[in-house]
C-alpha cells in the first residue's frame, strides 16, 4: 500500500535534538527511549543516532505526544502488536515470522513469564499468545499479574499447551483466557483466533 504524502519539506531522518524539539522535551529524554529501544534509531558512519519519520510518527501515535502540524498527516501505524511467550526458542520464531507474514503484525517474544512482564511493558502488545507450562512462572500466573494491572488487564490473552488433560482445560476457562490453542498448534487456525477476537481498535481499523 503507498504511503500517503506528508508534505514535510525536511529531511527524512532527524537528530534526537530535532525529536526533542518537535515532541517538546528534553534531547536526554530522547537518548533514553533510544537506549531503552522505544524508539529505534539507527547509527550514521560517525556514531550519530538517527530517527526515521515513520518511527517518529508511531512513538509519538503510540504514547501520546502530540505531534506539529507537519507531522500529523503522515500514516500512522496500523498492524496489530502480538507477543509470543513460550520458553521454546524455535515455535517462538516460527509463530513470529508466521504471523509477520501472513497477518502482517509486529511480533515480539520472550521465553520466560519473568520477560514476559517485561516485554508487555516495553512494547505495549494488543494481543499476547500465552505457553502454559513454563519452568519460572508459568502462563496462569502471567495471566495473574496481567489482570491485576489497570493498564495491562484488558489486553486479550491466548492460552496454548501441548498438555492434553482435561484438568488443565477446566482451568484455562476457569481463568478466563480469551482464547486457547493446542500444541501441535495449526498457524492458520492460531491466525483466525487472533483477528476474531474482538474488533479492530479505532487506531487500527482506519
Amino acid at each position: 500500500m503507498a504511503r500517503r504524502k506528508t508534505g514535510i519539506q525536511g529531511p527524512q531522518y532527524f537528530t534526537t535534538f530535532q525529536v526533542a524539539k518537535l515532541l517538546g522535551v528534553s534531547p536526554p529524554a530522547v537518548v533514553n527511549w533510544v537506549n531503552q529501544d522505544l524508539l529505534k534509531a539507527h547509527r550514521t558512519p560517525g556514531g550519530h543516532r538517527r530517527i526515521a519519520q515513520d518511527e517518529l510518527v508511531r512513538f509519538a501515535f503510540e504514547h501520546n505526544y502530540p505531534l506539529p502540524p507537519e507531522l500529523q498527516s503522515a500514516e500512522q501505524p496500523v498492524s496489530w502488536k502480538v507477543l509470543v511467550v513460550d520458553y521454546e526458542e524455535d515455535f517462538c520464531e516460527m509463530v513470529r515470522e508466521y504471523l509477520a507474514i501472513k497477518g502482517g503484525f509486529q511480533v515480539e517474544v520472550a521465553t520466560s513469564g519473568f520477560a514476559a512482564g517485561l516485554t508487555v511493558a516495553r512494547f505495549l502488545p494488543h494481543i499476547i499468545l500465552m505457553d502454559i507450562m513454563m519452568p519460572d512462572m508459568d502462563g496462569f500466573e502471567v495471566l495473574h499479574k496481567l489482570r491485576s494491572d489497570e493498564a495491562t488487564r484488558a489486553i486479550p490473552v491466548i492460552a496454548c499447551t501441548a498438555f492434553r488433560d482435561p484438568l488443565i482445560e477446566k482451568r484455562i476457562q476457569a481463568e478466563n483466557f480469551d482464547g486457547f490453542v493446542q500444541k501441535p498448534l495449526k498457524l492458520d487456525v492460531l491466525l483466525e483466533v487472533i483477528t476474531s477476537l474482538k474488533p479492530l481498535p479505532d487506531h487500527l481499523a482506519k
